[in-house]
């Protein structure tokens, strides 16, 4: 009797010090849910926006507390409206067209440039002895209806060839007409044409807009004001996951096809190293910090686009972008 009174003694001594221990040992911590937030693109998903796919795929948007989507956009598909509406908190467009719809009273703001340099450049084939932009004249050029020809304008223009001195057909996808000499020049991204028509065998002039006096600003991170407003530390998180992302896509070009291909499955991860390696120049300029914007080169857009009566109403041009969230990021 006695030993099972001592069994029972010793057995309740050691719960008791179990469940001593268990009241010292803190409880585990929940894990913080992540904030959903979409980004909407400029285009499909290609090397374009590598810098943000980056950011989610090594963790730095998971880091500051967001779980981010990305949401294709393309020739029909209202960006304005996504932001706007709150289907998208951010979103990724050209500055000259934030400039006109900040001035239509669309309350976007831009946080941040990616490209700081424009990738629009003029083609042609090397052998067709056109270099610069007074070659343009008795020529025929295919470019787009937005950025791609009011670029032309104004570059052509900075020479003295007017428009009147050379035919304009719409620019597509297929590169067969200048291949075949229909058109003679094409409008196109730095690394999107003309890479693809040195894949296909063929040596290319490149005439650079920025060389003769057209400086925009491309691709530009913008959100409304509204979130802005409400949420300033939400964008502040977003916009230094994005960041992070752009250096570390900068530092390994070489790993941008795969990390594009998760994205895209049916994508070329050589054309699109390729990509991410000649868009260098264009996000890291070597000057300030990645995404930082001058106030001068806004203000230089805004009056260039009103020389081509592309801005006709008054505008404030401060308010179309914000430098709150990179002096923030940049101290």
């Amino acid at each position: 009797m006695k030993i099972v009174t001592w069994k029972l003694i010793a057995l309740a001594s050691v719960m008791s010090l179990a469940l001593a221990l268990a009241a010292c040992v803190p409880a585990a911590t929940p894990t913080p849910a992540l904030t959903p937030i979409t980004v909407q693109l400029r285009w499909t998903h290609n090397a374009q926006f590598a810098g943000m796919y980056a950011a989610n795929q090594m963790g730095y948007y998971t880091g500051e507390g967001l779980e981010v989507h990305f949401r294709e956009g393309g020739p029909n598909v209202d960006w304005q409206k996504a932001v706007l509406e709150g289907e998208a908190q951010f979103g990724l467009h050209g500055a000259d067209v934030l400039i006109t719809t900040r001035a239509a009273n669309k309350p976007l703001r831009a946080i941040a440039v990616i490209y700081r340099r424009s990738p629009v450049v003029f083609v042609a084939l090397a052998d067709s002895g056109i270099r610069r932009p007074q070659d343009f004249a008795g020529k025929v050029i295919a470019t787009g209806s937005g950025t791609g020809r009011l670029v032309l304008h104004l570059m052509t223009a900075r020479v003295g060839v007017q428009p009147d001195q050379y035919t304009e057909v719409p620019l597509t996808t297929d590169l067969k007409p200048i291949y075949t000499g229909q058109v003679d020049i094409l409008s196109g991204y730095l690394f999107d044409q003309p890479e693809t028509m040195r894949r296909d065998g063929y040596q290319i002039n490149l005439i650079y807009p920025d060389d003769y006096g057209v400086h925009f600003y491309a691709d530009t991170l913008f959100t409304s004001d509204d979130l802005i407003a409400k949420n300033p530390d939400l964008v502040r998180r977003f916009l230094r996951a994005t960041l992070k992302g752009w250096t570390y896509a900068i530092e390994h070009p070489a790993e941008v096809g795969a990390i594009v291909l998760k994205y895209q499955p049916n994508g070329d991860a050589d054309l699109e190293n390729a990509k991410m390696i000649t868009s260098i120049p264009l996000v890291n300029t070597g000057e300030d910090h990645i995404g930082w914007m001058k106030p001068e080169v806004w203000a230089g857009m805004a009056e260039t686009l009103r020389e081509q009566d592309v801005l006709t109403a008054p505008l404030d041009i401060t308010q179309v972008y914000t430098m709150q969230f990179l002096a923030e990021i940049y101290p």
